[in-house]
């Protein structure tokens, strides 16, 4: 099968309709059907605003995240139309891939 995959870019910290927003993506996943989303902790990285974000000790707000998907066109579509409609701001990446299963 062919469609997307769509990884966001955040911060533990950031949030959105009060939830992470790491969180409000992986529950709008499930809400419209996605199969499967994957949420990846880093240790440090640097954005946009060219500040290091990265994971201490006693801080971890900080923290940067990946949400990780992937995606059939019309539910790239979907989850995008309902990130549009809230005023969602995440940087992401969108790849065209090939999926399956192995024993498919």
């Amino acid at each position: 099968m062919q469609g997307y995959q769509v990884n966001f870019y955040t911060l533990q910290n950031r949030k959105h309709q009060e939830q992470s927003v790491s969180e409000w993506l992986v529950d709008k996943a499930q809400m419209i059907g996605i199969r499967g989303a994957t949420v990846i902790h880093g240790d440090e990285g640097f954005g946009s605003d060219g500040r290091l974000h990265a994971t201490r000790f006693f801080e971890q707000a900080e923290q940067p995240m990946i949400v990780v998907m992937v995606v059939s066109e019309a539910q790239c579509e979907h989850l995008f139309s309902l990130i549009r409609e809230t005023g969602l701001k995440v940087f992401h990446t969108r790849a065209v891939v090939d999926y399956g299963y192995t024993a498919e």
